[in-house]
């Protein structure tokens, strides 16, 4: 077999394919990745019976096991420490309605944030709650009964205002 010269190391020929092998190598390698992802948040969900669950508030339960769960991306109005009245009310509006979609049948736990971040500051398991294929977090979001998490100071007084008023 003859080897044409534009084969040969160092050709522009040469160079191309290196390039498309690496392309190869990155894109397998994304793949792999993005099948492990999704392969850990399959494998870190759980089913639990909805009726055996304690409800702490409108965004923390309590598995049979004794876990905390925080459920993600939401926050519901404090029952404990609420900072007025409207707040206490709202909380506990929260952990009714979150009481009575837990009670509906099995709930799903998903663990943990996409970006691989399982527990809060207080150490309660980040989780997706699931029930009858509803996520009960964006439930309680889309009635009110909760707001979308935000980090920070200035979040967090908006949140106080948002519940308290002025």
């Amino acid at each position: 077999m003859t080897r044409r010269t534009d084969d040969w190391p160092g050709s522009a020929e040469h160079r191309r394919e290196l390039r498309r092998a690496r392309l190869v190598q990155i894109s397998l390698a994304g793949l792999v990745l993005a099948f492990l992802t999704i392969f850990a948040v399959v494998v870190r969900a759980e089913q639990v019976d909805g009726a055996r669950i304690v409800i702490i508030d409108g965004d923390t339960v309590v598995l049979p096991d004794g876990e905390r769960i925080r459920i993600l991306n939401i926050d519901a109005p404090e029952t404990r420490g609420a900072r007025c009245e409207a707040e206490l009310v709202a909380g506990l509006k929260a952990k009714e309605r979150l009481a009575q979609l837990l009670r509906a049948g099995p709930v799903e736990i998903r663990r943990c944030e996409a970006s691989g971040r399982c527990r809060d500051p207080f150490g309660r398991t980040l989780a997706r709650l699931v029930a009858g294929g509803r996520d009960l977090g964006e439930v309680l979001v889309a009635e009110g009964r909760a707001l979308p998490w935000a980090p920070g100071p200035a979040a967090r007084s908006a949140r106080v205002l948002y519940w308290c008023g002025s």
